[in-house]
């Protein structure tokens, strides 16, 4: 007879002082006895270009959002709800529905999810009305990862869109990072790029090469990936990235699948500030072989950080070491601090 598991929960949400924290997280009890875990973390994508109406909403409320922290924070109430009212079993309908929440909100602002409704100057209206793709530079958005556990069955289920990431560590030691794909990396293809911007600029450290005209650009344009669609209005889940942003398009980029979670000894949702940072060996090598166990070497080690030290132990950790590469050279990455949120299941 299979014994339910009952883990311990620890949650990190932290951000650097005089800066809002646009990450979002959730962990409460479900279910209809109370005895599932629902968790999430949820990370807000920052808006290249705020529509007028947008920002006098978030200007006139006490807490004073950005566009990225109103997105995170509408998804999170919007699945709490979803969860304790329980009547959306499947966790893809849920970031369906937290979708919709978030467009019915938008709608209200701005009349319809159109470039002409966002009421943009009239030179940037011109800027982005060849392409209608663009209004996705407007949308408030935010990236989640969404898990359910079940005791009784030793399963969880997650729904995922993004870059927020999933952590699954094993009795035996194996590690894996379910949510992980082999689809196009904008952020580390704009790394890449940026690296090789120091043939013209060697005396430059990273972090000012990311500062350049052309990878600010490439930057600002990165926006049109989410929820990509092509010139045709065909959604391309292999070209772009699953937001919640208020458009329809979002159900072609959630990932879902469910996990046994026998000989499990954590699991841990967590916003991509809370990843170990990639090392410029692993980034830059044209090895992919050799950056797939960078990149497992690198997930093995937050395992053992956060089994020794506690998720708090390992962000202390990890801000340690951000702070000793201010110029991003051993660690290349677009913020020295960025946003970090985590939620542990921890079993042992």
């Amino acid at each position: 007879m299979r014994v339910s598991r009952f883990p311990t929960v620890q949650v990190v949400c932290h951000t650097t002082p005089n800066r809002l924290n646009e990450d979002a997280w959730l962990a409460m009890q479900s279910g209809p006895l109370g005895d599932t875990i629902t968790i999430a973390a949820i990370d807000g994508a920052t808006t290249r270009l705020t529509p007028p109406p947008l920002q006098r909403y978030l200007d006139s409320r006490p807490d004073a959002l950005t566009p990225a922290a109103y997105a995170a924070r509408l998804t999170r109430d919007s699945l709490a709800r979803q969860a304790a009212e329980g009547l959306l079993i499947d966790l893809r309908a849920r970031l369906i529905a937290a979708n919709d929440d978030l467009s019915r909100g938008l709608i209200n602002l701005f009349g319809a999810l159109t470039l002409e409704a966002m009421n943009y100057p009239q030179e940037v209206y011109n800027t982005l009305a060849h392409d209608p793709r663009l209004i996705r530079l407007g949308l408030p958005a935010c990236v989640v990862t969404l898990a359910e556990y079940d005791p009784a069955a030793s399963e969880l289920h997650y729904a995922h869109a993004g870059d927020t990431l999933l952590l699954v560590a094993y009795e035996d030691g194996r590690v894996s990072v379910p949510t992980h794909t082999d689809t196009v990396d904008h952020d580390v293809k704009l790394k890449r790029i940026a690296y090789q911007q120091r043939q013209h600029h060697p005396d430059l450290p990273f972090r000012e090469l990311l500062q350049q005209p052309e990878i600010r650009s490439l930057n600002l344009q990165n926006g049109l990936r989410h929820n990509y669609v092509d010139e045709h209005g065909l959604p391309q889940p292999a070209h772009g990235t699953g937001v919640i942003n208020g458009l329809p398009d979002l159900r072609y980029f959630i990932k879902t699948n469910t996990i046994d979670m026998d000989h499990t000894v954590l699991v841990c949702a967590m916003t991509d500030g809370l990843e170990w940072p990639a090392s410029a060996n692993e980034l830059f090598t044209d090895d992919a072989d050799e950056a797939r166990e960078r990149r497992a070497q690198r997930h093995a080690f937050m395992v053992g950080q956060i089994i020794d030290r506690g998720l708090s132990g390992y962000l202390d950790l990890l801000r340690e070491a951000e702070t000793e590469d201010p110029n991003h050279e051993e660690y290349p990455r677009m913020k020295t601090h960025d946003d970090a949120t985590g939620v542990l299941l921890r079993f042992a």
